[in-house]
């Protein structure tokens, strides 16, 4: 659309905004998650509180979780299927409690975030084994129990966030709580005391395809259950959750999701920049890239779940349409204009269109940066 005496600053200045943004774009600020409170999955509604300093307890129960293998991560869902070890350590005077209720270990606790306990495991790997305790530690000094249980099931994750899609960071919990109302801290109760040693935390099996492990911590908190009948009543249940942090790679997500993108809008923004004589073509590139824009997004929306809310590639593909749109109209009203100007005026319209689609493509260019900016600020 316009001659070429202009064109080679402007290929630089586009090819150079647009790198910029891909790099930018795969390097979003990181956002903490807030732990997945649990209260979604058959629990009583209630608040996850912490654990208050020097809480005086009758029992406390030594907890160690290992991870060992994790897979099937489906964010429509919400769900994920894992599969590890737990590891118990109580008093002398809780096991005389357990002993006198006829109640078996493996029923003090449960993971709350759990979901098809008919297609779920959670039994012990042995017999529960007396320790020696020389500091007396036990509640009447002879010593403690210790108990191995390996674990298996679909679990639930209460919500993702997904406004940086495709660069995601999701945090899987498993919440083990105890179970049995006789052990509340209202009644006596057990607390929770989670064994922060990393190498147990996880196993060889955690990789997931796709995602990065960013970290992993154990945690302890309160779970204050509330009755609905009765909302003066409440009993306080003792939690442990493990927590893992993914994140997507940035580099692959770019690569996959972003540059097809950025070549496009590429192309669509350098067509203004086309010889006049050109019309043909350029009338066509705007058409072709609102095309494959579509199949584009088609693509990244069969991968990530529909949200209540624009995503960060989704803010990208909606302007980007605007974009493609707006160039396909320059050049309907440019040839328009141009095709009506008389012999004398033609070099003065041209002019004039060409400084238009100037203007087109640098605004083009700023909203993008707008998008990415705001985003990474976010």
């Amino acid at each position: 659309m316009r001659a070429g005496i202009s064109r080679r600053p402007l290929l630089w200045l586009l090819g150079s905004l647009m790198a910029l943004a891909l790099v930018w774009a795969s390097h979003p600020v990181d956002r903490e998650l807030a732990a997945d409170q649990g209260l979604a999955m058959g629990v009583v509604a209630g608040r996850v509180l912490p654990v208050p300093a020097g809480l005086e307890v009758p029992h406390r129960v030594r907890v160690a979780l290992r991870l060992q293998d994790l897979r099937r991560l489906d964010l429509s869902t919400k769900t994920f299927k894992a599969q590890g070890q737990v590891l118990m350590e109580w008093d002398a005077g809780l096991q005389a409690r357990l002993e006198a209720s006829d109640l078996e270990a493996q029923n003090l606790v449960r993971f709350v975030n759990q979901v098809e306990g008919w297609n779920s495991i959670f039994e012990p790997t042995g017999p529960a084994q007396a320790l020696a305790d020389p500091a007396g530690s036990g509640a009447d000094g002879q010593g403690r129990f210790s108990q191995t249980f390996r674990f298996e099931g679909l679990f639930y994750v209460n919500t993702f966030d997904l406004h940086s899609a495709p660069f995601l960071k999701v945090s899987l919990p498993l919440i083990l709580e105890v179970a049995d109302d006789r052990l509340a801290l209202e009644s006596e109760g057990v607390l929770l005391e989670p064994l922060r040693d990393s190498a147990r935390q996880t196993g060889g099996g955690v990789a997931m395809s796709g995602f990065d492990l960013a970290g992993s911590a154990v945690e302890a908190a309160l779970h204050r259950s509330e009755n609905p009948f009765h909302p003066h009543r409440f009993q306080t249940f003792s939690r442990a959750v493990l927590r893992l942090d993914y994140r997507t790679d940035r580099v692959a997500s770019a690569l996959r999701w972003i540059l097809p993108l950025v070549l496009v809008m590429a192309v669509v923004l350098l067509a203004p920049s086309l010889d006049s004589g050109r019309d043909d073509l350029s009338f066509g590139l705007p058409s072709a890239g609102l095309l494959t824009l579509v199949v584009l997004q088609e693509g990244y929306q069969s991968q990530v779940p529909s949200t209540p809310y624009l995503t960060f590639l989704d803010q990208l593909y909606a302007y980007s349409y605007g974009v493609a749109v707006a160039v396909f109209l320059l050049f309907v009203w440019g040839g328009n204009l141009r095709a009506r100007a008389v012999e004398g005026e033609v070099a003065a319209t041209q002019a004039r269109v060409n400084r238009l689609c100037t203007v087109v493509q640098g605004s083009a260019l700023l909203g993008y940066g707008v998008i990415v900016l705001g985003n990474a600020l976010r």
